[in-house]
């Protein structure tokens, strides 16, 4: 004969140890978003100032400012790393930090990565070159293929642009781990053009003092989004579902747009300088 709570019907204890088993059910469901929110996530980047880059005080940046607002508003702790960028992505896969930023979606990295919906930042991409350097760019990719081309390794420069390197349409890489180790070369003329960010090579150039002497070929202006990513981890889909929908109330806020426009200030007046043919840019051969 069975007891329980005073009664002596085994159905009784059944059904208590049923609403037993609901009730810890619903605890650990209330509790688990409490837990993610104690942990700190642990984010990793590279150093590419305007986006983001170590501050005096802490990390700085367009993005570094978003990021911090949003997982603000949903208090969520979190720390940030500079990394190189090829280490980053590897840290990522390997499962040994929690998320990514600003990193562009490419299928590899769909793989091992789960990419926010909310654009982060909406980046684009150019070419620098010397300005005493003439450079022929009619629009084509291909037309670029006789010069020696500066990049970063491990970074994405949009589908256009990766898939021109992976067909070997671009044949001269010379590639760094940095993007001020790429306008460092191109200034001593071992590299003919460094593709990159386009804020990122403006502001390198105002770091390195540099802005006399190289341009932008403003024949070509690619725009890529760029995202927060999180490795394939149950507890960090839900961060990442929470991050969206702070990322776009910041939008609709203007509390987002108020971020970017205090950092474009410097760059409103710079002007690429006009030497090379206008194409399209709109095809890879």
């Amino acid at each position: 004969m069975y007891e329980w709570f005073g009664t002596t019907e085994p159905q009784e204890k059944l059904d208590m140890a049923g609403k037993l088993i609901f009730l810890a059910v619903f605890l650990l469901g209330l509790l688990w978003p409490l837990a993610a929110q104690e942990r700190v996530i642990r984010l990793v980047t590279l150093e590419y100032p305007p986006y983001e880059f170590q501050g005096a005080q802490d990390a700085s940046g367009i993005a570094v400012e978003i990021v911090r607002e949003a997982f603000g508003r949903i208090e969520q702790p979190f720390s940030i790393q500079f990394l190189p960028w090829g280490r980053a992505i590897r840290e990522v896969k390997n499962g040994r930090v929690d998320g990514i930023f600003t990193i562009y979606k490419t299928p590899e990295r769909e793989t091992f990565m789960s990419y926010s919906k909310e654009v982060l930042v909406q980046q684009s991409i150019g070419f620098f070159a010397r300005k005493e350097y003439p450079i022929y760019f009619d629009g084509r990719i291909a037309s670029l293929s006789p010069y020696r081309i500066g990049i970063v390794r491990k970074v994405s420069y949009g589908e256009e642009i990766d898939a021109a390197l992976a067909k070997g349409v671009l044949e001269n890489i010379v590639t760094t781990d940095t993007g001020i180790n790429s306008f460092k070369l191109l200034l001593a003329d071992r590299v003919d053009v460094v593709i990159s960010n386009q804020l990122g090579g403006l502001e390198i150039l105002k770091q390195l003092g540099i802005e006399d002497k190289i341009r932008q070929v403003p024949s070509y202006d690619y725009d890529i989004p760029s995202y927060i990513a999180f490795a394939k981890e149950p507890y960090l889909e839900g961060v990442k579902q929470r991050l969206d929908i702070a990322i776009r109330a910041m939008k609709e806020d203007g509390s987002y747009q108020k971020i970017i426009a205090e950092y474009l200030q410097h760059y409103r007046s710079i002007k690429p300088v006009i030497s090379t043919p206008v194409g399209s840019a709109q095809s890879v051969n």
